[in-house]
């Protein structure tokens, strides 16, 4: 109960801090309203619902159009030609179906083995040469040593600083310039 009564008086308390102002139609620096005809405010009213209503209409006939597509479009010297520039469908029969397709798979098969021969051929030179580092190594560990080193004209890379970098705290990376090239269809 005292904490109730405690919102009552705390209610009262703020009704008391509300501050009522004259009403603002009474203010000197108000401009007076002329008195108008009833007969002329009607046709004013009128002619602004009219126009409202036009503009609602226009607005729903213009909603309903589809937004164009460039892609679609055709331009008109290539619209005159459009018969001219149509093929006919051409009709294949089995023996042309059949030497397509042998046709296509003796270029498959041709492509895997050159792919294959490739593969045997890099094999094989990373083999040799593994096989040559092995014996150098048991002939002279100086020569084997100098011969893993890069050459230094074979690449020219020079890498300065550490390889990692470490991360900055608290840093924000930029998302970049975003230019929106959206075309707007509304006029």
């Amino acid at each position: 109960m005292s904490m109730l009564s405690s919102f009552a008086r705390l209610s009262l308390y703020q009704t008391r801090m509300i501050h009522q102002t004259i009403p603002a139609a009474s203010s000197v620096f108000m401009k007076r309203q002329k008195k108008i005809d009833p007969e002329v405010a009607k046709q004013r009213e009128a002619r602004r619902r009219k126009r409202l209503e036009k503009e609602i209409r226009q607005m729903q006939k213009h909603s309903k159009k589809p937004k164009p597509v460039d892609e679609l479009t055709l331009d008109v010297k290539s619209a005159k030609n459009i018969g001219e520039r149509r093929r006919p469908v051409i009709e294949l029969s089995m023996e042309q179906i059949d030497e397509r397709a042998i046709a296509l798979k003796d270029y498959t098969r041709s492509r895997i083995a050159l792919q294959q021969k490739d593969d045997a051929w890099i094999r094989g030179a990373i083999e040799s040469q593994r096989k040559a580092l092995v014996e150098l190594k048991k002939l002279s560990p100086e020569l084997y040593n100098a011969a893993i080193q890069p050459a230094p004209n074979d690449l020219p890379l020079t890498i300065h600083g550490p390889t990692l970098t470490p991360p900055i705290k608290n840093y924000e990376a930029p998302d970049g310039d975003y230019i929106d090239t959206t075309r707007n269809w509304a006029s």
